[in-house]
């Protein structure tokens, strides 16, 4: 399952849309556990980094990104 991370930012939707356009299962998600348990990891960019990080820390998703790689 490819998990697409769900941070407050960057565009969910299309990013979902895309892989089921294309048949590859997907779920978007905030929670840590999904994000270190998923076969791939999809984070969608943004232009603000910054509070693109704040958003990552605020619900663990910045360990669990460095983890799951």
């Amino acid at each position: 399952m490819i998990t697409i991370i769900d941070y407050n930012a960057g565009n969910l939707t299309s990013v979902r849309r895309a892989l089921e356009h294309l048949g590859l299962p997907c779920q978007v998600s905030a929670d840590p556990e999904q994000v270190l348990t998923a076969e791939r990891v999809i984070f969608p960019g943004v232009g603000q980094a910054a509070s693109a990080m704040q958003a990552l820390r605020q619900r663990g998703l910045d360990e669990a990104l460095r983890n799951s790689l």
